[in-house]
């Protein structure tokens, strides 16, 4: 007798966390730690979940119905590399639960192992998403190690050219600087976790979420892809200008409480902005291959 998918879907996500508990046990505590310190190590995942659940709504139809198809003999390989999986990731747990990233990584991987144990037959709808799920979460910490330096020094310089050209009084030495500011000198730095690096992961893990979700063609996504990058990259800058003048008008502690919130609110400016152009862009997979020019790229398993 088959499941009905609304019980199915729950004893997946019950299951799953369950096991996250013997995979990455200290990923509440990291996510905690997080919170208190700097929320920017959350934003990564934040609105790429919010997006991951409204798509999952919106395809519910044909969610269900893969979920409600009941256990075949071909699914057993899947459900002994699910098991073997979860085996897998409880044994390196003592290196996952080191940093928030690769715990993510690790519940993301839980997530998906557990489907292939009690939901095999949705394997190859899930396997996209969590795919970019777990690239966009464990991107930032790579980047940052990679590029974060040099973009800092980039979005500093255009920063520091934007204020000469105003007139604000700030003195740069590499990326720190103080602001001769009406209220008191006003100093800061401006480290690679203030780069671009996160936004620009967040917004190409989005990206890639709506391909995947809209069936755009590849060339549409692309060119926003790159347009995306490059736009974040001079955001970055105009963000840290404005937190320039607010310290140089109103002085320290209205630099930071700026700085707490105005880089989340243009990075939702930008998306949206970026959203509705991505809409208008290009035919569709399935608009192409009504047209005869294209193929359609099914999800079904």
């Amino acid at each position: 007798m088959r499941m009905r998918a609304g019980l199915k879907l729950l004893l997946w996500v019950a299951a799953s966390t369950a096991l996250c508990s013997l995979t990455a046990p200290q990923f509440p505590d990291l996510v905690s730690q997080s919170t208190g310190n700097d929320f920017g190590a959350l934003f990564v995942a934040v609105p790429v979940v919010a997006l991951l659940s409204l798509i999952f709504a919106l395809r519910w139809g044909e969610f269900s119905r893969l979920l409600d198809r009941g256990g075949q003999g071909s699914s057993i390989p899947f459900r002994l590399a699910g098991a073997s999986a979860i085996a897998g990731l409880v044994a390196v747990e003592p290196l996952t639960g080191e940093t928030l990233a690769a715990a993510a990584v690790a519940v993301v991987l839980t997530f998906y192992s557990s489907s292939l144990l009690i939901v095999p037959s949705a394997r190859r709808f899930i396997l996209p998403y969590t795919a970019v799920f777990g690239a966009t979460v464990a991107a930032p910490a790579v980047l940052l190690w990679a590029f974060g330096e040099p973009l800092a020094v980039l979005s500093s310089g255009l920063s520091a050219k934007a204020a000469s050209l105003a007139g604000l009084p700030v003195l740069w030495q590499g990326t720190q600087f103080e602001i001769i500011a009406k209220t008191g000198a006003v100093s800061g730095l401006v480290s690679p976790s203030c780069s671009s690096v996160t936004s620009v992961t967040t917004f190409l893990g989005l990206l890639a979420l709506m391909h995947l979700d809209m069936k755009k063609d590849l060339r549409s996504t692309a060119k926003m892809a790159v347009a995306g990058v490059f736009a974040l990259s001079l955001l970055d800058s105009v963000r840290i200008f404005i937190l320039l003048w607010v310290g140089y008008e109103y002085g320290a502690d209205a630099l930071w409480g700026v700085h707490d919130w105005i880089g989340y609110a243009m990075f939702l400016g930008f998306f949206l902005t970026a959203l509705l152009i991505y809409t208008r862009m290009g035919a569709t997979f399935k608009a192409k291959a009504e047209l005869g020019t294209g193929p359609v790229r099914p999800f079904s398993p």
